[in-house]
């Protein structure tokens, strides 16, 4: 089996902050350290995986061995551990590296951090309760005639609406996309709560 390649940093960085990045690298080889600048090699080690980022916004891991180096201005308070793209960065990497080795620190697969770096997408807003949200958006015109007022909150996941007259909830409703629906009825008729519950069956059966 081929051995993997080993490396003190690997750098990850947007296409805008090359010139920095470059220079901080030439700093960093000029010291004897090794630097790999592709992610294209997974089956390489490395002691730490160094992003480059604009904002702390950005920095989405805290493993031991990733080390954020901010670009941008820095916050004025943040709970997020960072370098700073200074004078004393390339001092700070060589003692982090230095340290590592002293304390026979293991390599970590390089593909394992840049991982742990991507943001987690989020779900994909289900098309029924979008439409359902829709329905209930367009009402409010039509509730006002009767005295009454509605509010909708539309989640990734959730479409909540609330019916109040006078600011005492009628109806309070929420749908979730996983086919759970929780609903309070505060006066009216239960005329009016049965035609306004068969719509609502009857708009996630068309739209499933």
């Amino acid at each position: 089996m081929t051995e993997s390649a080993t490396y003190d940093i690997a750098v990850s960085f947007a296409e805008e902050q090359r010139a920095v990045v470059d220079e901080v690298v030439e700093a960093c080889r000029q010291r004897g350290l090794t630097v790999l600048e592709s992610n294209d090699l997974p089956q390489a080690e490395v002691r730490f995986l160094v992003p480059f980022v604009s904002t702390v916004d950005e920095i989405v891991s805290d493993r031991e061995h990733v080390l954020p180096v901010l670009t941008g201005e820095p916050p004025t308070s943040s709970n997020v551990t960072y370098l700073r793209a200074d004078e004393h960065l390339v001092n700070t990497l060589v003692a982090r590296i230095e340290a590592a080795e002293t304390a026979g620190h293991d390599l970590v697969p390089v593909a394992d951090l840049v991982a742990a770096l991507k943001q987690p997408e989020a779900p994909a807003q289900n098309s029924a309760l979008r439409t359902l949200a829709e329905q209930f958006a367009a009402a409010p015109p039509a509730l006002a005639k009767r005295g009454l007022a509605g509010t909708l909150h539309l989640g990734d996941t959730t479409v909540a609406v609330r019916v109040e007259r006078a600011n005492d909830a009628v109806y309070a409703l929420e749908v979730r996309g996983d086919d759970i629906v929780n609903f309070v009825v505060l006066g009216e008729s239960p005329e009016l709560f049965s035609t306004l519950w068969q719509r609502i069956e009857d708009m996630l059966t068309a739209t499933a």
